[in-house]
């Protein structure tokens, strides 16, 4: 997955060059995409669980919409149950939602969350928190920007992948590689750095 992100960086610069000053300016888009994970060409901004990202290989690496793959070719066992189930095998970081895969414990979970209206909701705590993050105690539900959580465990999960997304995002100004390696638990290449759940692996002497 590394190589097939680094390719993509590469091509994505090499189209940037061959099509700088012929293309019209987009419109913004950073409402609808806000609300749908999706990436606004006008202001190269994306966004996951509501997280502003500024990198563009970051935001393709959260592959928030899922893959239709051919789900008969898996040979792990977990997978086989996460596919029957809807479950996430943790080995291979794959959850499955309604036949689609998707890459990431946060992108799983939002997957199988139940989207709302925002302007709809009537409890003041889940309103306030579905401009962002948080949990109500008093309705048992986890808001991820405009997406239900009901499940604490569920919650808590995604609650610690958007910190870690987060700092990804900071990371990216710096490394996008790096930032990539962060939310993939993977290495950069280019500085060496092997990162697990968001943070730096010392080095084995």
């Amino acid at each position: 997955m590394l190589a097939v992100c680094l390719g993509m960086l590469v091509l994505r610069v090499m189209a940037g060059f061959a099509a700088e000053g012929a293309a019209p300016t987009p419109s913004c888009t950073c409402a609808t995409a806000r609300a749908e994970n999706g990436w606004c060409e006008a202001h190269e901004l994306g966004f996951v669980a509501s997280v502003e990202i500024h990198s563009r290989l970051l935001y393709d690496t959260m592959d928030a919409h899922g893959h239709v793959l051919d789900l008969t070719t898996f040979k792990c066992d977990t997978c086989k149950a996460a596919i029957a189930t809807s479950g996430f095998c943790p080995q291979h970081r794959i959850g499955f939602v309604k036949g689609l895969a998707y890459f990431s414990r946060l992108t799983y979970e939002l997957a199988r969350g139940e989207r709302r209206d925002i302007a709809a909701i009537s409890c003041p705590t889940c309103r306030k928190n579905a401009v962002s993050l948080g949990w109500c105690d008093k309705c048992r539900i986890g808001s991820v920007g405009p997406v239900a959580i009901h499940d604490r465990q569920a919650f808590d999960a995604v609650a610690k992948a958007v910190a870690i997304l987060r700092e990804a995002n900071r990371v990216s100004e710096s490394c996008q590689v790096c930032a990539m390696a962060i939310v993939t638990d993977t290495t950069c290449p280019w500085h060496k750095i092997t990162y697990k759940d968001g943070k730096p692996v010392p080095p084995v002497p």
